[in-house]
């Protein structure tokens, strides 16, 4: 199959489980609870599905298997932030300073792997506080960014720098070819994750509230949330095999770009579209230079 059908296939992934987190979100993520259990059914299709892909074929080694619960519990941390953080803000936006943290790899490479600094990437380093910046202004009401929606996108972004770090970490070691073992571990881990979390907040949780918990389980098996989580388990699953593969049978100038910048863009058009989302002159302008700097950051030149 052609290469850039298979990056087309790997967007399309991308931005459909970015578009039904929102719906999710939307529709009723208003309690740890349920968004525990969504990410729950969401970690174990992808693991499904990698398993299917692998053949049941996968080898694990200790380095592996313990990265990968580590990964796992990364990842499961980024998703619930991730639902918090577009419950409270808009997508286009979030998708933005979420994406930024290709900053945190970008400087471990540096620091822990000995890797030099472009002029570009501090370049884009620099567009990034811009950007920061314009995403906290006002809106046309004099309303700034709630601080709930800020704190959930700096846990977001932290947590998936580290995903950016530990998939390095993992494929620059001896045990690189064991990439499906880690990102099915991985995925159990974030499963077993929510599962616990779900099961602590049951039974921790007043008498009062056993009725209302029981409503969201209920809620959480309908058939259209079974779906969400069908199409983002499956799109987070198609993502992370697909970008491993392009990452190096593309160059980079064609790969990072398209699916960093280009895929900022694809949300941000569907978040207007299908989410109303209205920003002010300032926070387009932001948005902009995040997308900007996301490109530079990735030094495609």
């Amino acid at each position: 199959m052609n290469t850039y059908v298979i990056l087309a296939i790997s967007m399309a992934a991308a931005l459909a489980g970015s578009l039904f987190r929102k719906a999710f979100s939307s529709k009723g993520s208003e309690t740890m609870l349920a968004r525990h259990i969504f990410n729950a059914g969401v970690s174990f299709i992808s693991a499904v599905v990698l398993l299917g892909w692998s053949g049941f074929d996968i080898s694990i080694s200790v380095f592996t298997l313990i990265l990968g619960i580590i990964f796992g519990l990364v990842v499961a941390i980024q998703h619930i932030a991730n639902l918090q953080a577009i419950e409270t803000g808009p997508l286009s936006y979030t998708s933005v300073i979420i994406s930024l943290s290709t900053l945190i790899p970008a400087l471990s490479g540096a620091i822990i792997w000995k890797e030099s600094i472009t002029a570009i990437q501090i370049v884009g380093m620099a567009l990034l506080a811009v950007c920061l910046i314009l995403s906290v202004s006002k809106d046309t009401g004099g309303k700034k960014a709630s601080m709930r929606w800020l704190i959930f996108c700096g846990i977001a972004f932290i947590f998936n720098g580290l995903i950016g770090v530990m998939q390095k970490w993992h494929q620059s070691s001896d045990h690189a070819s064991e990439l499906n073992a880690f990102l099915i571990i991985a995925f159990i881990s974030s499963l077993l994750y929510s599962l616990i979390s779900a099961l602590i907040i049951i039974f921790t949780q007043p008498k009062t509230e056993t009725q209302k918990s029981a409503a969201i389980i209920r809620a959480s098996f309908s058939p259209v949330l079974i779906f969400m989580m069908l199409v983002c388990g499956a799109g987070s699953a198609i993502n992370h095999k697909l970008n491993l593969f392009l990452s190096g049978v593309l160059p980079s100038a064609v790969f990072f770009p398209m699916v960093n910048g280009g895929g900022l863009i694809l949300v941000t058009v569907c978040a207007v579209i299908f989410f109303k989302e209205r920003l002010t002159a300032k926070q387009w302008g932001g948005l902009v230079l995040g997308i900007v700097s996301v490109i530079l950051l990735c030094d495609p030149f």
